[in-house]
């Protein structure tokens, strides 16, 4: 469990893990299966380091993730991971026909006078991904090469995965990215962190080239 802080000089929101680890931002991703593969259920966490350490690399790791060949229990995975890690959204295509799983939880939570659950597309998603790897997979290679900056657990599955992904990308730059579920939750989840700046400082807006995130992120 992260708990939500405040720093006292900055104003800025942060969240905190039991160990003192501080987190700038997580996010929540949420892929469904696709045959043979399980769907796949993940939190990234960025780290956060004081405004002085201008220029130095956010590091990000991967703080939890869920297998299951169940859409419903996927969705129950990340409404957890989402309370337990500070996410404020799932990101997940909205075009695919189990969002509507979403939709009916929504109605239930509403009856109970819950905040509905939230969800957001990652950002240049199209169909099923098809020609979007090698983009998607630069991402992670930016992240990994030299100077490593993504961290995973010993016992994460995602990384091989991930390889399975890089060779299918070698043999065809139109593989549809979907066939890859753990892939595309850990790619979307990173490219919410990498190509949205957050505002926290006056001069950056969401999304503007140059911002908190490109000077303190090292990307």
């Amino acid at each position: 469990m992260l708990r939500r802080l405040t720093d006292y000089i900055t104003g800025e929101h942060y969240l905190q893990d039991r160990t003192g680890q501080q987190y700038r931002r997580t996010v929540c991703a949420l892929a469904w299966p696709w045959h043979p593969l399980p769907g796949c259920v993940l939190v990234l966490g960025e780290l956060r380091h004081r405004p002085t350490c201008i220029g130095t690399p956010r590091h990000v790791f991967l703080l939890a993730e869920q297998r299951s060949d169940d859409p419903a229990a996927l969705l129950r995975t990340a409404e957890r991971f989402q309370f337990q890690h500070g996410a404020p959204r799932i990101i997940t295509p909205e075009d695919d026909d189990r969002i509507l799983l979403i939709d009916v939880e929504n109605d239930r939570r509403r009856e109970e006078r819950k905040p509905p659950l939230r969800t957001e597309p990652p950002l240049r998603w199209h169909g099923k991904g098809e020609g979007l790897l090698p983009y998607y997979l630069s991402l992670v290679q930016t992240r990994i090469v030299g100077d490593k900056t993504l961290h995973f657990s010993s016992t994460s599955s995602v990384p091989a995965e991930a390889g399975l992904a890089s060779t299918a990308a070698a043999g065809s730059m139109t593989a549809a990215m979907i066939q890859w579920p753990a892939v595309c939750a850990l790619c979307w989840a990173l490219e919410a962190l990498d190509m949205q700046p957050m505002p926290e400082w006056r001069g950056y807006g969401h999304g503007t080239p140059g911002g908190p995130a490109d000077s303190l992120g090292g990307y």
